[in-house]
Formats: C-alpha cells, sequence, structure tokens
C-alpha cells in the first residue's frame, strides 16, 4: 500500500528542501542551544529580571535601525551572497562568546555588546532568509514547505533547550555557545550546495533610491487589509511570546522554585506541542493556514499564556505551555505562510523584513515592560497584564475576519 504523506512529501520531494532542511534542523537545534545559554547565563550573572530585559532588548535594537535597509538589499542583491557572508559574522559572534566563556572573562557588559551584535548581524540576514525558500522551491510546494520547515525547528525548540540545559549543566556555557558555532559552519556548507532553479526570475531592481525602495514597500503593506492585519498579529504575538521566554529563568525560580531544568522543561513542552502543529500545517499544506483559523489560534495563544500567568505547580505550568505551544506555533507558522503567498516576489524583502522588524520590535517591548514591571515582584501580573491586552485584540480583529479573509482570497496566484 502506497503511503500518503500529503505536503510533507511534496516538500521533501524537492532535492533543494532536502540540503536546506539537512543544514536548517541542525543550524536551529544550535541557535537555540546558544539562545538558552545566553538567556541563562545572563541570569546567572545578575539575577535580575530588568537585566534580562536588558539583554532582550540590546538584541532587538539594531534589528529596528537596519532591518529595512535589509530588506532592501535582500530585493536588489543576491539573497543567497548576503546570507553566506551574514552567517560567517555571526559565527564569529558565536566563537567570541565561546572564548570568552571559556576564559572566564565573560561579563554582563561583554554579554551586552555581543547581543548587540547578534542583533546587528540578523538584520541583514532574515531579510535573505525570508527569500531562501522562494526562490530554491516551486510556489505549489512552497506552503508545505514553509509549514515542514516550521515543524523541524519547532524540534529544535523542543529539544534546544534541553540539550541547553544538559550541556550547560555538565560542560558550562562555553561548550554550548561553541556548538552553535559548529551550526553556523554546518548551514553554510548545506547552503552551497543548493542550485538556483534554471526557470527562477530574480526580483528586479526598482530603479528608485533606498528610501524610495522603503517607503514603496510600506505603502504596499497598507494597502493590502490581509497583510496590514496579521502584522497586528504578527506585533502583539511576539510581544507576548518574548515575553513569556524572556521571563522563563524568573519564572522558574521564583514561582516554581525550580533551576534551569524548570526553564527547560517548559521550552521542551511548549516546543513538543508547536511541533505537534507544525506537522499538521505540513500535512495539509496551504489549506490548513486559512486566516481565520490563523486569527482563532492568536486568541486561544493568549489565553494559555494567561493560563500560565495564573497557574501554580510545575504540572500545570508545562500543560500551559503545551497548549501554548499548539496554538502559537499555528499562528507564527500560519502568519508566515499567509506572507509568502500573498507578497510580489519583487517585494518579498521589504514585506518579509518588516514583518521581523515587527516581530524584533514587539519581543524587545514585551520583554522590557513585563521584565521591568517585574524587578523586585513577581512576573505574573504583568505577563497577566500583556495577555489580556492581546486577547482583546485578536477579538476585535476576529469580528473583521471575513473582510480579512477576502483580502487574502484577492491575491492572484
Amino acid at each position: 500500500m502506497k503511503l500518503q504523506f500529503g505536503g510533507i512529501g511534496e516538500a521533501f520531494s524537492d532535492q533543494n528542501f532536502r540540503l536546506y532542511s539537512i543544514g536548517a534542523i541542525v543550524s536551529w537545534l544550535c541557535f537555540l542551544v546558544q539562545i538558552v545559554a545566553v538567556s541563562w547565563t545572563t541570569w546567572e550573572l545578575t539575577h535580575s529580571t530588568w537585566w534580562l530585559a536588558i539583554i532582550a532588548v540590546l538584541d532587538v535594537l539594531p534589528n529596528l535601525l537596519c532591518l529595512p535597509f535589509g530588506g532592501v538589499l535582500a530585493d536588489r542583491m543576491d539573497r543567497v551572497r548576503i546570507l553566506q557572508v551574514t552567517y560567517f559574522l555571526a559565527l564569529l559572534q558565536a566563537l567570541a562568546l565561546a572564548v570568552l566563556a571559556a576564559s572566564g572573562l565573560l561579563t554582563i557588559a561583554a554579554l551586552a555588546v555581543l547581543s548587540f551584535l547578534h542583533g546587528l548581524i540578523h538584520s541583514f540576514s532574515m531579510p535573505g532568509l525570508y527569500g531562501l525558500l522562494p526562490r530554491f522551491i516551486a510556489r505549489e510546494r512552497l506552503s508545505s514547505a514553509i509549514a515542514v520547515a516550521a515543524a523541524y525547528s519547532q524540534v529544535a525548540i523542543f529539544a534546544g533547550p534541553a540539550l541547553a540545559g544538559w550541556i550547560m549543566a555538565h560542560f558550562g556555557a562555553a561548550t554550548a555557545f561553541a556548538t552553535n558555532v559548529a551550526g553556523y559552519a554546518f548551514y553554510l556548507c548545506t547552503l552551497s550546495m543548493m542550485r538556483t532553479p534554471a526557470d527562477y526570475q530574480a526580483p528586479k531592481p526598482s530603479g528608485r533610491s533606498v528610501w524610495g525602495d522603503m517607503v514603496d514597500g510600506f505603502a504596499y503593506i497598507v494597502s493590502h487589509r490581509g497583510i496590514l492585519a496579521f502584522m497586528v498579529v504578527i506585533l502583539l504575538g511576539n510581544a507576548l511570546n518574548a515575553a513569556m521566554r524572556q521571563m522563563l529563568p524568573a519564572y522558574a525560580a521564583q514561582e516554581l522554585g525550580m533551576g534551569v531544568e524548570g526553564m527547560t522543561d517548559l521550552l521542551a513542552a511548549a516546543g513538543f506541542g508547536a511541533t505537534l502543529s507544525a506537522l499538521w500545517l505540513a500535512y495539509g499544506g496551504a489549506r490548513s493556514a486559512t486566516p481565520t483559523r490563523v486569527l482563532w489560534a492568536f486568541l486561544a495563544y493568549s489565553t494559555m499564556i494567561a493560563g500560565l500567568a495564573l497557574v501554580h505547580g510545575l504540572i500545570l505550568a508545562l500543560v500551559m505551555m503545551l497548549l501554548s505551544g499548539l496554538a502559537g506555533e499555528i499562528r507564527q507558522t500560519g502568519t508566515v505562510s499567509l506572507l509568502q503567498l500573498a507578497v510580489d516576489n519583487d517585494q518579498r524583502g521589504r514585506v518579509m523584513s518588516l514583518q521581523y522588524m515587527l516581530q524584533r520590535l514587539a519581543a524587545g517591548i514585551g520583554a522590557y515592560l513585563v521584565g521591568t514591571s517585574a524587578e523586585g515582584a513577581s512576573v505574573r501580573l504583568p505577563l497577566l497584564a500583556l495577555a489580556g491586552l492581546a486577547a482583546l485584540v485578536g477579538l476585535a480583529l476576529l469580528f473583521g475576519r471575513r473582510g480579512i479573509a477576502g483580502a487574502f482570497a484577492a491575491v492572484p496566484h
């Protein structure tokens, strides 16, 4: 009997996607090890939610300054070349973290500077990265490929924190940072093996100035009701997600009385739920990521984070994280899939860079507001307030869901 794998089989039938996936799985896993290591190292150095918030803001700040330029460059230059240069620089940043940690010279000041450099580098890598799958994968497979890629990125989110906790407990932060050095090197090798299809058409330069291209991209977004609505979903959804994740060291220590193992257990529960949702999205392809379904997922995600702020005990917290992972992945991957399919290729770099900039802006604002509000107190009330605001906006968007869905339905294929 022939097995049916739906969109998953369609995506992996493409050789470029298989190569991309091998590199991305390893890279994502190693990247998450570093993210968790930075967060926990910050907490160990300072035991301050204020510093957790500041490190998050420093990683976001260069995105606000440089992402619009990164998007314009991605629409003007070879996106693969941009990725090769920026990922090599990111490798050097991870190497600096590893060397400083191994030598005992990693201070909170050095961590702050390197976090800023991390954000600066990825201000230029992310617009190129969002253009990678549309370049190498046929349009009819693109939605499935995005969802499959999200599935294994969620496997990394599920396994990465657990791996980070194990590495840090047995070998220390230096080894955790060195793991990401190896991850970047491996990704660069697989990227060099991918081949651009003969029928690929590179975006044509507009002939306008950099500022003119930025204004044009913004006008394109504002004119599309569906894209504009989902930019709001990105803004609030990622503010809530970043605030929750950035404050998990404090939540695990203060509310659960646990160490790094408690934090990684919570992250793993969310990652497991997100993996299940991503696999479902991948199997169903474009049919699964409808605008209305994504809006309902946004409301459900906000509700689950509110639940996390209210419950007591590890078991209930794990349940809330699992459910937030299920709903949050439909929100996140569904939004990216809708945007990738709706946007014109010559606008892709600018639209997706603005999407990522909003993610990062929201992450910084959310983490800063919750972190500073929780300094010297519990993280519960600030997290609950932000989740409540997101839920109210989600309800408002659901009332207008027909018009939003209609805007995406009008996109030519």
